[in-house]
């Protein structure tokens, strides 16, 4: 992570879909906003939790700052890369990495009021993904993608960023969710008669995760690229690293891992954007777009689902709606959000 004397901390934006205190409560975690892959040679837009955000490459350097001069307000992402500066496009002053202004073009004194400066963030490359804190130090862990981010029997391919029309705990509560495989996913690998098998699965928690394992008997329909099986035995291992990032590792017969690492941020309260990550140590010789397509068509049947959700946030009062025993992932994911401060109507 770069290292800066000064960190600025952002404040509740003046048009939020969340209310003050949720905004608050989930404004000082870690975030991952964008592939570092997509950070080249012009600045990039992202918005996270209502707040709009550039993202800049400065000399092999990754900027994350306010969209916004100071000077009269224009967006920084609409600017340049210059010289190691990002460059204001209205008129032309120029701000390095730590988001100090090094040049004002229309005054000729060359003197500069040190109030002209980006509001940076605090923000580290992990994994090939940007993640960024808004305001002090971030309260939750990082993701663990280990063995398959060092071993190279591993390859990787990715799905997005994408913005979904849904909130973020609704969304990040379907990817914990293991009940819903035989139906949802009816049309990919479900079977609606082994439903109890995703019911049923080891689970533990503490302040910054939660693991569940199990097994579930997959089918292998024929548009699917994993060859030589009709159907799939699974042992799948999760873990949920607070509040919105899933490594989920998944273990076929014959030492075959697919992992799958699923990387959401608050947009914000009814709007998520999702960074997918694929690893796996087989099917080296099926072309990427194969398989990024077959996941896609999972995805897919989840993102109906989830956009259709009502009502949109996760009701925090437990009773609003009814809880099982296979949702016990959600309703400890919801005593977390309630831990950390959110109110009854969670609308992150």
């Amino acid at each position: 992570m770069q290292t800066l004397e000064q960190y600025a901390d952002a404040t509740y934006p003046k048009e939020c879909s969340f209310s003050e205190s949720d905004w608050m409560a989930l404004s000082n975690l870690w975030y991952p906003i964008a592939l570092e892959a997509d950070i080249e040679a012009e600045p990039k837009k992202v918005t996270l939790l209502d707040v709009d955000l550039v993202l800049a490459r400065l000399d092999g350097a990754i900027l994350v700052a306010r969209d916004l001069c100071i000077h009269r307000g224009a967006p920084m992402s609409m600017g340049w890369v210059r010289d190691g500066c990002l460059v204001c496009p209205y008129h032309g002053y120029r701000y390095d990495i730590s988001g100090a202004c090094t040049f004002v073009p229309s005054d000729p004194r060359g003197a500069i009021n040190s109030k002209l400066r980006l509001l940076v963030f605090r923000s580290t490359v992990k994994y090939g993904l940007v993640w960024v804190c808004l305001r002090g130090e971030p309260s939750n862990m990082l993701p663990v993608w280990e063995p398959e981010a060092t071993d190279p029997k591993f390859f990787r391919f990715t799905m997005g960023p994408e913005i979904w029309d849904c909130s973020a705990g609704r969304a990040i509560e379907n990817f914990i969710d293991n009940a819903h495989f035989s139906f949802v996913h009816r049309n990919t690998f479900g079977l609606e008669e082994n439903a109890e098998q995703g019911a049923t699965y080891d689970f533990e928690v503490d302040d910054q995760k939660m693991i569940m394992a199990f097994e579930y008997q997959a089918t292998n329909p024929e548009d699917s690229p994993i060859a030589n099986a009709s159907e799939l035995h699974r042992y799948m291992h999760r873990t949920l690293f607070f509040p919105f990032a899933t490594r989920t590792a998944i273990h076929y017969p014959g030492g075959r891992d697919h992992i799958i690492h699923i990387n959401i941020a608050p947009v914000s309260a009814r709007k998520s954007q999702l960074i997918v990550v694929f690893t796996r140590n087989f099917d080296h010789d099926v072309p990427v777009e194969d398989l990024l397509a077959w996941e896609q068509k999972i995805l897919g049947e989840d993102r109906v689902m989830i956009e259709n959700q009502k009502p949109e946030e996760i009701p925090l009062d437990a009773a609003a709606e009814i809880s099982v025993m296979a949702d016990k992932s959600s309703v400890a994911f919801r005593r977390w959000l309630t831990k950390l401060g959110l109110g009854r109507a969670f609308t992150a």
